[in-house]
């Protein structure tokens, strides 16, 4: 039996609302790192995303190289990773060749997909490849022909690793595979950046089905797609109000000699601070509660948003992060509204004013019935705004 704890989606360096979670993503490590202590995997699997941006600021670098050293060099752990489309992958994979001699694997580029981690023990024999994220033309050059969409990007990196995948399976090998990608049928949150536009970022998950295990980065829910062995661990930490609910940890990977002695468990972090997102009227929201470390999003369904709601709730959520109104539209709704509304029916491109479009936006949009005095002041804006425009347009 050989174990790889799969984790993914770190964001280190990231806040929320303005918050710096540094601290409670530091935290969250802590926790990771005593979960290898305890279960003794023979790989950590890093799928992506280890940093918020590709310019992370020192104290997440620093958090990072902590992490690494506390892992390899105290555990005896070594460690795989990719960059995932928040990271650089230049960055992520600085002196990959030389740390790879110290236990910690970077899959940074297209050649290094074709150097995977081979392990045996005992009876178990696994083969780990890395698939870093690149844009599907950055591949296309590595392969000389144009590829338009992540999927092509992937089932041409398949192909090319075909003949290892297969003297692997001739050696008896289980092949985990790496990836940072959105997968058809996974289900993701508002806290991961598009990957592209018009469907052209999905995978398909038919191209996994041939692995022993599919250690995956980019959702932030912890997830199965397609079967057991294709899996998002989830983020590191909450970093959206959809992830309130979801308990982070990583995802523990048993692999036998055959498929029936395989076992997946997920091991829960148990952080000390979480995200609640609570729902009300002022009100009722200003009632006294048990204490809590968590951070809160309050969402107002008042009418209006109250003077100074903010000030009067944190006096009762000291981690209070951001308070805001519930709403019934969406900027889908108000584009597609705005598209029906330029429509006219008896001819089809006849565009409203735009005055008509304000006050449609209007209506949509306002929690209470505006008044002929409330318009008449945003049709005045209007004009201001217009003739201000006017006098800046190049003569």
């Amino acid at each position: 039996m050989i174990k790889v704890l799969h984790s993914s989606d770190w964001h280190l360096g990231r806040s929320l609302f303005a918050k710096s979670l540094l601290e409670d993503q530091t935290k969250a490590l802590l926790e990771l790192e005593s979960i290898i202590a305890n279960e003794k995997p023979a790989l950590v699997l890093l799928a992506g995303d280890l940093y918020d941006r590709s310019i992370p600021p020192e104290e997440a670098v620093r958090l990072l190289d902590k992490f690494l050293s506390k892992v390899i060099l105290e555990l005896n752990t070594p460690v795989a990773m990719i960059p995932g489309n928040h990271d650089s992958n230049t960055r992520i994979g600085v002196s990959a060749d030389l740390l790879r001699a110290a236990g910690l694997h970077v899959f940074s580029t297209p050649e290094s997909t074709t150097c995977p981690i081979r392990i045996d023990r005992d009876e178990t024999k696994i083969a780990v490849y890395g698939i870093p994220y690149l844009e599907p033309n950055e591949w296309g050059f590595h392969f000389g022909r144009p590829l338009r969409t992540h999927n092509d990007a992937l089932i041409a990196i398949l192909d090319s690793l075909e003949d290892s995948f297969t003297k692997d399976r001739a050696e008896g090998r289980r092949i985990i595979l790496m990836l940072h990608a959105y997968v058809n049928g996974g289900e993701a949150t508002e806290s991961e950046r598009p990957l592209a536009i018009g469907g052209s970022d999905l995978v398909s998950v038919e191209l996994l089905s041939n692995f022993d295990y599919v250690a995956l980065g980019h959702l932030h829910r912890s997830q199965v797609v397609g079967s057991d062995r294709i899996r998002y661990p989830g983020s590191l930490f909450p970093y959206s109000q959809a992830e309130a609910s979801q308990k982070k940890g990583a995802m523990l990977v048993s692999l036998g000699a055959v498929p029936a002695e395989d076992i997946f468990q997920f091991q829960p972090f148990n952080t000390t601070r979480g995200l609640q997102v609570i729902r009300g009227d002022l009100k009722s929201l200003s009632k006294p509660v048990t204490p809590t470390d968590d951070y809160v999003v309050a969402i107002l369904t008042d009418q209006s948003l109250p003077f100074e709601a903010y000030r009067q709730l944190q006096q009762i959520h000291s981690g209070l992060l951001h308070v805001g109104r519930d709403i019934n539209w969406s900027r889908d709704d108000a584009e597609a509204a705005d598209r029906l509304m330029r429509e006219h029916p008896e001819r089809k491109y006849r565009q409203l004013s735009d005055r008509d479009v304000l006050a449609q936006f209007i209506s949509a949009a306002a929690a209470n019935e505006t008044s002929d005095l409330d318009r008449e002041w945003l049709v005045l804006q209007l004009e201001e705004f217009e003739k201000t425009d006017a006098l800046m347009e190049p003569r």
